[in-house]
């Protein structure tokens, strides 16, 4: 195993080497079948807001080839549990020049997506640029299909506090 640093005194498992559940840049694409579940609208639902959704495109698929890896939620929605929240993972020298090339790709993304924000833009039309952009660099964009999710960045407007879908609302002033 390797070595790790354990909080609270757990005890650790030795970590297992050829990547793991997290995707990453770690695990090849082979394929990728996305599987969204649609909810159906609930008309006995009382929002908080003036603010109700507006349509929305359908979800936007990965080609395999065009990303290095996918996460492991990626074709059916779930996350698989990796690691502990008791151990520290000591990164090895490769590992952590992953970590700044993964870091200096999202700052991109959000760059391309923050310019994208004004008045007249809708969130899907973000949405559409922030998945091209991750698709561009090699990248799986991580918020498409986790726990179905089904875009590839969440936007929040107004009221809508946490994890808006991308729609067809424009963006006001």
């Amino acid at each position: 195993g390797e070595t790790a640093l354990s909080m609270n005194k757990k005890k650790t498992k030795p970590r297992k080497s050829g990547g793991g559940g997290g995707g990453g840049f770690a695990k090849k694409a082979t394929a990728i079948n996305i599987k969204t579940k649609k909810k159906a609208a609930n008309p006995d639902f009382t929002y908080a807001g003036s603010i109700r959704p507006f349509p929305q495109s359908p979800t936007r698929i990965i080609a395999p080839e065009s990303v290095l890896s996918i996460p492991d939620y990626a074709i059916d929605g779930v996350p698989k549990k990796r690691g502990s929240a008791y151990e520290i993972e000591i990164k090895t020298p490769e590992e952590i020049e992953k970590m700044r090339k993964s870091g200096r790709c999202a700052r991109e993304v959000l760059d391309i997506a923050g310019r994208l924000v004004k008045a007249g833009v809708t969130t899907d039309e973000i949405d559409a640029a922030v998945h091209a952009a991750c698709v561009e660099r090699g990248a799986y964009p991580s918020p498409l299909n986790y726990r179905n999710f089904p875009k590839s960045c969440c936007t929040s407007v107004n009221e809508v506090i946490c994890h808006g879908i991308p729609d067809e609302r424009p963006l006001e002033d």
